[in-house]
C-alpha cells in the first residue's frame, strides 16, 4: 500500500477529504499526516525486530580496527539475541566487552580466543583483526520504506507511490492516534486498537521458540544421564 493510499485511508476514517496527493500537496493538514506517518513508521522500527528489515550481512576483515564500513549505513540495530561469527575460524565472537577489557587486551597485546569486539566510534572493533578473514552478523535495516514500492530502500517517505517494509495497516491505525493527540481529541481507543494490532502482529512475526543446541549435540550429556549398566539377576 503507498503513501498516497495510506493517507487516503486516514483521512477517511478522520472524516477529512482525502487528497489527490501527499509529497506535493499544500495543505497543512495532509502535511501533518504525512509527518505523522513518518513517526509512526520510526516508532515500529523501534518496536521489534521485523523479519522484513532483517538482514544477514557477511564481510571480509580488512584488519582496520575498527572496520571502516562496519555496520553499513542502513543499520540500526543488531538483531536480537544475534551474534557475530568468525566463518573462517567456525566461532562466535565474545562481548560486546566494556572500554576496560578492550583496553586490557588491546594494550597487552593478547590473543583473546574467541575473538571480542565492540562498538568503537559508531563502528564495528573486534580485536584481534586479521585481514582476510570472514565475518557474519545479523541487523534490523533501519531503511523501512521502499521507494516507489521497489527494491530500493530509504528511511523517510519520498514518493506518493512509496511503500513500508512492514504492515501498512499499523502504520494506518498508528496515524490516526497520533493526529487525535495533536488535535487534542480523545485517542484513548485508537491507540488501544493500534497496540493489540501491534501485538498481534509482532506475534506473527516473531521466530519459534528457540531451539535447544546445547552441549548434548556436541559430546557431552544431560546432567540426569547414568552411563552405568543395569544388571538384571536371574531369578
Amino acid at each position: 500500500m503507498s503513501l498516497l493510499t495510506i493517507i487516503q485511508n486516514v483521512c477517511a476514517e478522520i472524516d477529512l477529504d482525502p487528497p489527490t496527493a501527499v509529497m506535493s500537496s499544500a495543505d497543512p493538514q495532509i502535511n501533518q499526516l504525512r509527518i505523522l506517518s513518518y513517526r509512526a513508521g520510526k516508532d515500529l522500527l523501534k518496536d521489534h525486530d521485523w523479519s522484513s528489515l532483517v538482514v544477514s550481512r557477511d564481510f571480509t576483515a580488512t584488519g582496520a580496527i575498527p572496520e571502516p564500513a562496519e555496520p553499513p549505513n542502513d543499520w540500526a540495530r543488531y538483531a536480537e539475541n544475534s551474534k557475530i561469527w568468525n566463518v573462517s575460524r567456525l566461532w562466535s565472537l565474545n562481548g560486546p566487552v566494556e572500554p576496560q577489557t578492550w583496553e586490557r587486551n588491546t594494550i597487552l597485546n593478547s590473543n583473546p580466543v574467541p575473538q571480542i569486539f565492540r562498538m568503537l566510534g559508531g563502528k564495528l572493533a573486534f580485536y584481534p583483526n586479521d585481514a582476510g578473514e570472514t565475518l557474519r552478523y545479523e541487523y534490523v535495516s533501519k531503511y523501512w520504506i521502499c521507494l516507489n514500492g521497489g527494491a530500493t530502500y530509504a528511511e523517510t517517505w519520498a514518493n506518493d507511490t512509496d511503500t513500508a517494509r512492514f504492515s501498512d495497516d499499523l502504520l494506518e491505525l498508528s496515524t490516526i492516534w497520533r493526529w487525535k493527540r495533536a488535535k487534542g481529541l480523545d485517542y484513548g481507543e485508537e491507540l488501544e486498537n493500534f497496540e493489540r494490532a501491534k501485538e498481534a502482529a509482532i506475534g506473527s512475526d516473531r521466530a519459534a521458540a528457540p531451539m535447544d543446541l546445547s552441549m548434548p549435540n556436541r559430546g557431552q550429556v544431560p546432567e540426569n544421564y547414568w552411563p552405568g549398566t543395569i544388571v538384571v539377576p536371574n531369578p
